[in-house]
């Protein structure tokens, strides 16, 4: 297997597919090593085979960036439909808007405040600090103590699985509020939204729809990986403590678990996504897999929910997010060094830099990192 390709990549996420149509580009025979049964990482989509409806595999995906090269990029691949995402959050039975916005604020307080009214009201109620040092001191510097307790602690807590003070800073500073009826859930209302009208896996089949490419499933990097030379060049995609052999100790990851249920009924909640905050209800939120191509008429008095649950992920989990305590993050840095010392190893994308990265931005860190390091490589 050595000889017969220039580049070999482990996972076929986004990064990981991205890199590989870029080599393929270029003339390099790539192989593309994945775990899985399928391609595409947790982008992943199907067809329902009741229902026909295209369901979310690992939680919703809905694509959103204000980048106008990753935008052109990606819709080389499909077409968006122009979804504009407006979430609901369920607290003690009633249904609000999320993020927090007046209609939230009039409901929650039970006041009928005016867009500057509410301005003055939420000021209040913020608990002012110029250096906050964790997620809760920087979530009720944006909103007060009460909005927070309601509808952000204990989905924190669930979500994560710690103690929000355990958590950094930056976390929260992705929580918005609006003191108009603004319903925008991305801060910056960017410019390019949408969800492919056929669902994100056709994305991954024509990225890697390459003579080029070769495709290995159902394969772990640990079964194939004394089979390539150590000179070959390699691009890493999974979880960067697992490459190294857990040698400075296991970072600490959130793995979902789903319920997928068809419900009797042409439409159970009315918008895509529920989120439950309240620590009596065992899952983070509820997803409705039909409003996210609403163009689909389908008609069939039937419906797909999905019910996320958030817990701490093992070594055979597939991790999701990172929890990056203090601890993770110096853990991390030990890894970041040893990776930065690699010659022709190169571990990026959401699980390999121990990121959050939201999908624009994993396709753009590709783009830059092909560009930047790998082009030059396979030139060599």
């Amino acid at each position: 297997m050595t000889d017969k390709f220039d580049l070999v990549v482990v996972g076929s996420g986004l990064f990981g597919s991205v890199i590989a149509e870029q080599a393929s580009r270029d003339g390099a025979r790539v192989a593309v090593i994945e775990a899985r049964d399928h391609i595409g990482g947790n982008c992943y989509t199907y067809d329902d085979a009741e229902t026909k409806i295209n369901i979310h595999k690992y939680g919703s995906h809905i694509f959103h960036t204000d980048n106008k090269k990753v935008w052109d990029y990606i819709s080389q691949f499909t077409k968006f439909n122009n979804y504009r995402h407006v979430s609901k959050i369920r607290h003690q039975g009633e249904v609000y808007p999320i993020p927090v916005n007046l209609e939230t604020i009039n409901k929650f307080f039970r006041v009928n405040l005016s867009p500057s009214e509410a301005k003055s009201f939420v000021e209040a109620k913020k608990i002012k600090n110029d250096n906050p040092k964790n997620f809760e001191e920087q979530a009720v510097s944006i909103m007060g103590l009460e909005l927070y307790k309601a509808f952000f602690y204990g989905y924190t807590v669930k979500q994560w699985g710690v103690d929000p003070k355990e958590l950094p800073a930056s976390v929260a500073k992705r929580l918005p509020l609006h003191t108009s009826y603004n319903t925008n859930y991305y801060p910056n209302n960017d410019t390019y939204q949408g969800i492919p009208v056929d669902g994100y896996t056709p994305i991954f089949e024509k990225m890697l729809d390459h003579p080029n490419i070769s495709v290995f499933l159902n394969t772990t990097w640990e079964s194939v990986k004394n089979t390539f030379s150590q000179d070959q060049l390699l691009v890493y995609t999974g979880p960067i403590d697992r490459y190294y052999n857990y040698c400075h100790g296991e970072l600490n990851w959130r793995t979902l678990d789903f319920e997928h249920r068809v419900e009797h009924v042409e439409d159970y909640q009315g918008v895509a996504i529920i989120n439950h905050p309240d620590q009596d209800v065992p899952y983070t939120r509820e997803i409705e897999h039909k409003h996210f191509l609403p163009d689909r008429k389908l008609n069939i008095g039937k419906t797909v929910v999905s019910r996320e649950f958030s817990r701490s992920a093992t070594k055979k989990d597939t991790p999701y997010y990172p929890v990056k305590t203090t601890r993770d993050i110096e853990i991390y840095e030990q890894y970041r060094l040893m990776a930065d010392q690699e010659q022709n190893v190169i571990i990026g994308g959401r699980l390999g830099e121990y990121m959050y990265y939201d999908m624009h931005q994993v396709i753009g860190a590709a783009l830059s990192c092909y560009k930047l390091k790998i082009s030059v490589k396979l030139q060599k």
